[in-house]
């Protein structure tokens, strides 16, 4: 799996959030594209955080507890999530889906992002490289 590269797996197709967009609607996003994160980006397509499952159950849990304002994605977001270029190993970056018990991360290049890479990607690859055995 060494000479494999990100961009060989990573997911093209993907849901993103607006920063403005309520946590609500950010949440049937992720539910819809049966994602654990949504990358946050800008009219440019500029990544600008990461809005997780996590981070979702946490503010709804609290916004309904003490019923207070509706949530937006920029209020609950991860900025400057850790991101990984197409051009890394897929091995290295197993690694830091490990170390960092991460379910997902955006593929960006030029600071724009480009894909993500989830769990299940790596596995894909796994299996791609069993299956030529």
């Amino acid at each position: 799996m060494n000479t494999k590269r990100v961009r060989d797996f990573m997911a093209h197709h993907y849901a993103t959030v607006k920063p403005e967009q309520s946590l609500a609607a950010a949440v049937r996003i992720i539910i819809e594209y049966h994602q654990s994160a949504a990358p946050v980006v800008d009219a440019q397509q500029q990544l600008i955080g990461v809005l997780s499952e996590a981070d979702c159950m946490r503010a709804t849990l609290v916004e309904g507890y003490f019923n207070e304002r509706v949530a937006l994605v920029k209020d609950q977001m991860t900025e400057m999530p850790d991101t990984v270029s197409p051009d890394e190993e897929l091995s290295s970056v197993s690694d830091m889906f490990l170390k960092n018990n991460r379910r997902m991360m955006p593929v960006v290049e030029a600071g724009v992002l480009v894909g993500i890479l989830s769990r299940q990607d790596i596995l894909k690859a796994i299996t791609h490289e069993l299956d030529k055995q």
